[in-house]
């Protein structure tokens, strides 16, 4: 039987299933860069640069989207990233430090947001979270695997705006008969449709029945999870 938290679940993927969409299609112009018979290059990737500058423009639940690539993957390079991002009503490619030798290097390879897709995971929401080493906004990274042949080719990734997501998770939220929150899978608060639950806090537990009235894993695949409570006493 399909519980109100299960409906509200799927309405609240239904919300953010845009972001995962746009990061497919970028998966697949990766994809469809590569030379058949020689390395992927930059030169390989103009598409997709053209791709990436028109997908930033128009969406308003991201602000910067590219492609981060695993090592020597394109041009022989241990890192490699193309990446747009908007600022204002500016479009431009985003361009970070990835000399080892520096003291503000910026290596993805450590970063969740990376190893998670690196080790299988199908779709990845990190966050939130102030981005320190990369765009000082805070927000959530969204994240895909690319792979051809077995061969991991690196990560299909959006930067996600808080704003936005909460707005949209709201949307869901407050059609709801009890207090209802989406939890991430550090058990961070998302959002909450009650003053009980703070954006941003961590619960002390993930949610689980017999705690909460209803819980339910979203279905879009990223770990996080709506739970239903009865108003608080007092």
């Amino acid at each position: 039987m399909t519980t109100e938290a299960d409906r509200l679940a799927q309405q609240a993927s239904e919300r953010l299933e845009p972001a995962y969409v746009l990061l497919d299609r970028i998966a697949g112009e990766v994809l469809r860069s590569r030379p058949v018979r020689a390395p992927l290059s930059e030169a390989n990737l103009s598409g997709l640069q053209r791709l990436l500058a028109d997908l930033v423009a128009d969406e308003p639940l991201a602000w910067g989207m590219g492609f981060i690539a695993a090592p020597l993957i394109v041009d022989g390079l241990e890192r490699y990233l193309v990446w747009w991002q908007r600022q204002n009503t500016r479009v431009a490619r985003l361009r970070l430090n990835f000399d080892p030798t520096s003291v503000d290097v910026y290596d993805y390879l450590q970063m969740d947001w990376f190893q998670l897709p690196q080790r299988g995971q199908a779709r990845v929401a990190y966050g939130p979270y102030v981005d320190y080493s990369g765009s000082d906004m805070y927000t959530v990274t969204a994240a895909v695997p690319v792979v051809a042949d077995g061969v991991f080719l690196g990560v299909a990734g959006a930067d996600l705006v808080v704003g936005e997501i909460e707005r949209r998770l709201l949307e869901v939220l407050h059609g709801a008969t009890a207090d209802a929150v989406i939890i991430n899978t550090e058990r961070r608060v998302v959002a909450a449709n009650t003053p009980r639950w703070i954006v941003g806090s961590r619960l002390p537990t993930m949610p689980q029945a017999g705690d909460f009235r209803e819980v339910a894993e979203l279905p879009l695949g990223i770990g996080w999870v709506l739970a239903l409570a009865d108003p608080a006493a007092g």
